[in-house]
């Protein structure tokens, strides 16, 4: 017996001693547990700036606290390409060029006090380079201000958990892959198909010439019928896996609001007779919900859609734009068979996006084979004037499922 209690006591001690890797949040101290708890006000907001190359470009950073208590806002890193500056007093004052003092915020500045009154910046791209398909760089911020935690108490100063200021390219996008050079594949490949499990398959074959205004585009091809005999529907299907160096970035926690875009169009196939359902794009964070993981479905819409966001495909050629809010349908698997989809909240997309370990989007429409190209596929931000549009609230978190004594975004 007293065997068996020693074994207890010591593989408990060892799932305690994991516990602050699981939860990210509690450190051991002299035997205590200290939990540091999400700071949920006041709250430095995401946002995202378009940039022209070589032109210097203000951006207005974002902050929010819930009795509108005045906040101060600090730069913490620099962006690894290109520059950051404080606004002149002749732009703070008449909205004249130069709009940028003549010294740059330097490393040693760090964390930088930011004095204009309307919490600009301004952002000047690395000289004579053109517009990348993403964002062109990113830093961080966060703000704090004298905050009243208890009623009736002295105010303290509390600092904000950081927020990331994406500086995009001139139409919004953070990430994107448009195949312009001749056989790359930019990262992408396929799943669900023969070539993806060893076959001799072609895979996912890039096309260096134009069709329609696809140019310099990526086709898949059906290369697995895998009926089921009663219903008739495809039991696997295929997908264009995104590329993870491209579109598996912390900057697009400052996508929502904004699209995902892509042009797609059918070499052949009967798209009279399709599948069933169709879960055109999906989205996955595989850390979020506590570790737990998130996936978000872009079905198409069943014939009898009476919305405003009809979406649907006949093999035609298309450029397709998916907002990235719950007013698109997004819908949350989850991730039981037995149980049925339901439509993704703010907060779920939003979680979605600070983390996506997964872009995928529907090759495999119809029953019988198909060859599918796409071209130009790119996540961007809200325009600028919805900036900041990550919600507040879900940048505040949820409740840990694990520990409802915890508060964070990665819980949504």
């Amino acid at each position: 017996m007293w065997l068996r209690w020693r074994m207890l006591a010591e593989s408990t001690f060892l799932c305690l001693s994991t516990w602050p890797l699981l939860a990210g949040s509690q450190t051991f101290n002299t035997g205590e547990v200290t939990e540091n708890t999400w700071v949920a006000n006041p709250v430095a907001l995401h946002v995202a700036c378009p940039v022209e190359p070589n032109t210097p470009t203000v951006c207005t950073l974002g902050g929010a606290e819930d009795d509108e208590v005045k906040l101060d806002f600090y730069i913490t890193s620099l962006p690894t390409a290109g520059v950051l500056y404080e606004t002149s007093q002749n732009f703070r004052s008449d909205g004249v060029d130069p709009k940028y003092l003549p010294d740059p915020i330097g490393p040693h500045m760090l964390p930088f006090h930011v004095t204009d009154p309307l919490q600009r910046i301004v952002y000047v791209p690395p000289a004579n380079m053109w517009a990348p398909e993403g964002h062109w760089a990113s830093f961080n911020f966060y703000v704090q201000g004298m905050i009243f935690l208890v009623p009736g108490s002295p105010a303290k100063l509390v600092k904000s958990m950081p927020a990331m200021a994406v500086m995009t390219n001139p139409v919004g996008a953070i990430a994107g892959s448009s195949f312009d050079i001749t056989g790359d594949n930019d990262g992408w490949s396929t799943s669900g198909n023969l070539a993806d499990v060893g076959g001799t398959g072609g895979g996912l074959k890039h096309q260096a010439f134009s069709w329609g205004s696809l140019s310099h585009y990526v086709l898949g091809v059906d290369e697995v019928q895998y009926l089921d005999f009663a219903t008739g529907l495809d039991r696997t299907r295929w997908y264009f896996e995104a590329s993870k160096a491209a579109f598996n970035k912390p900057e697009l926690v400052a996508a929502y609001g904004g699209k995902v875009r892509f042009k797609i169009r059918s070499l052949y196939g009967n798209f009279s007779v399709l599948n069933r359902p169709l879960d055109w794009v999906t989205l996955e964070c595989s850390s979020c919900d506590s570790g737990r993981g998130l996936r978000i479905v872009r079905f198409v819409d069943d014939s009898d859609w009476t919305g405003s966001n009809f979406l649907s495909w006949d093999g035609s050629e298309r450029q397709v734009e998916l907002t990235l809010s719950p007013i698109e349908r997004w819908m949350k698997d989850p991730l039981n068979a037995a149980l049925n989809f339901s439509s993704a909240s703010e907060c779920e997309i939003a979680s979605t996006l600070m983390n996506i370990s997964r872009l995928a989007i529907l090759g495999d429409w119809t029953r019988g084979g198909e060859g599918v190209a796409i071209d130009d596929v790119s996540i961007s931000a809200a325009p600028p004037a919805q900036q900041p549009a990550y919600p507040p609230t879900c940048q505040k978190g949820c409740v840990c499922r694990h520990n409802h004594a915890l508060r964070r975004p990665t819980c949504c």
